[in-house]
């Protein structure tokens, strides 16, 4: 399986690997990993089926993506990255860490589907060829427009290059016009607890894919939920200075429990 990555180099000491969301590409991040906002190299990959990775032949579960980045990890030999998903992303990242915990440094949630179904998402047909014309139509702005304010921006603030590759990425979702439904990820919670790598969540205020209200609910404190207030379910697009503070209070937690595992070892 061919993916599409991009490496921002910085120390080899730590790597962070960051994991968009669905509709989107490996480019949502650029203009925070432009900020060096942790410490480390950064590598954000487009999953299977998004932004320049290859499409496959077969309609794909969650499993498939989960081995699909495991894979690359291996292939490029990181040791022990920070995995950084946003929504599907997170819910990959987390089922990673789940199968794989002695090959993750660290797990950030960034407005994280896998806890339960998203609410208010838009429902596909049985027709892959009719979504795709629909994800085609849905990019442009009289559309997406609509879209971006019930994700919790004002499309009026968006920077003409962040709203380009927004388009892109939304257009390059191939695999998105073949779901059926979202993917499950059951008991998410309890077996990213269960696989030790220390956690935490990043969680906008208003996020109405995945409300905040239920996601405290639950996560029961199992690892901590940094909340950025008055954001959407694209936190590091409405407040990029406030969600590079969380980040780096989710590094500066990450590390403290790791120096702590590593002590008690």
């Amino acid at each position: 399986m061919r993916l599409a990555w991009s490496l921002w180099p910085g120390t080899e000491e730590k790597t962070w690997v960051f994991i968009h969301g669905m509709g989107s590409s490996r480019w949502a991040f650029a203009e925070l990993l432009e900020r060096y906002p942790v410490t480390g190299q950064y590598l954000a990959v487009d999953l299977p089926g998004f932004g320049d990775s290859q499409l496959p032949r077969f309609t794909q579960s969650l499993e498939d993506f989960t081995d699909a980045l495991h894979q690359l990890i291996r292939q490029l030999d990181l040791n022990k990255p920070v995995l950084v998903g946003h929504s599907f992303g997170g819910m990959v990242a987390g089922e990673l860490v789940s199968y794989y915990p002695k090959e993750a440094g660290g797990l950030v949630l960034v407005a994280s589907a896998g806890y339960f179904p998203p609410r208010n998402a838009m429902k596909t047909l049985p027709w892959p060829w009719l979504n795709r014309i629909g994800i085609l139509a849905s990019s442009v702005d009289i559309y997406g427009n609509q879209i971006l304010r019930a994700l919790g921006l004002n499309p009026a603030s968006i920077p003409a290059e962040v709203r380009q590759r927004m388009r892109w990425g939304w257009r390059r979702a191939r695999e998105m016009a073949r779901m059926r439904q979202f993917y499950d990820a059951p008991q998410f919670v309890s077996r990213i607890v269960e696989s030790q790598v220390p956690t935490v969540a990043i969680h906008g205020e208003n996020d109405i894919l995945f409300p905040l209200p239920e996601v405290l609910k639950r996560v029961n404190s199992a690892f901590p939920v940094l909340v950025l207030p008055g954001a959407g379910h694209l936190p590091y697009d409405y407040d990029l200075p406030g969600f590079v503070s969380l980040l780096q209070k989710a590094e500066k937690i990450i590390e403290k429990e790791n120096e702590k595992r590593a002590r008690s070892d």
